[in-house]
């Protein structure tokens, strides 16, 4: 026979009373637990908790505020380098300003420049890589071809 919609309904008030009773009942046993061993939360589930970060995924122990910043304007303002630039890094670079002057633990390359230009200074001279590298690569391309050679020729031989 079927059910009605109220008597469906009268069930499941029922049934959410029972896991309501339940769940109570565990907590109240977990607390009194707790309170015997001497235990807390950190205890149980240690220093770095999941939190939930509201897009249905939770952080692992570090959260934004444990990291260091990227960048910074020497005036309070921070940013990670994550997401949309924030205003006061737009508007810096709306006036001018390169992104790298704000990098956290990085001499601003401005100032780099600066530095080079005092009188009596020389720029540091680039030095070009070593050509030796690209020779010994072929040289080694080469034997392998002069290795192969001989190699497919002996059974053409036989």
């Amino acid at each position: 026979m079927a059910k009605s919609l109220s008597q469906i309904q009268s069930q499941i008030q029922k049934l959410q009373k029972e896991v309501d009773a339940v769940r109570s009942a565990a907590v109240v046993r977990i607390r009194k637990e707790m309170a015997q061993h001497g235990l807390t939360a950190e205890d149980l589930f240690g220093e770095t908790r999941s939190t939930f970060i509201g897009n249905g995924r939770a952080t692992k122990g570090k959260t934004k505020a444990d990291r260091p910043p990227k960048y910074a304007d020497g005036s309070g303002n921070t940013w990670g380098g994550m997401g949309k630039r924030p205003t006061w890094i737009r508007e810096a670079l709306e006036a001018g300003r390169t992104i790298e002057e704000f990098l956290v633990g990085a001499a601003p390359k401005a100032a780099k420049a600066a530095k080079a230009a005092k009188p009596g200074r020389k720029p540091a001279a680039k030095t070009a890589p070593p050509a030796a590298a690209p020779k010994k690569a072929a040289a080694k391309r080469l034997a392998r071809k002069k290795a192969i050679a001989p190699a497919a020729a002996s059974p053409a031989e036989s």
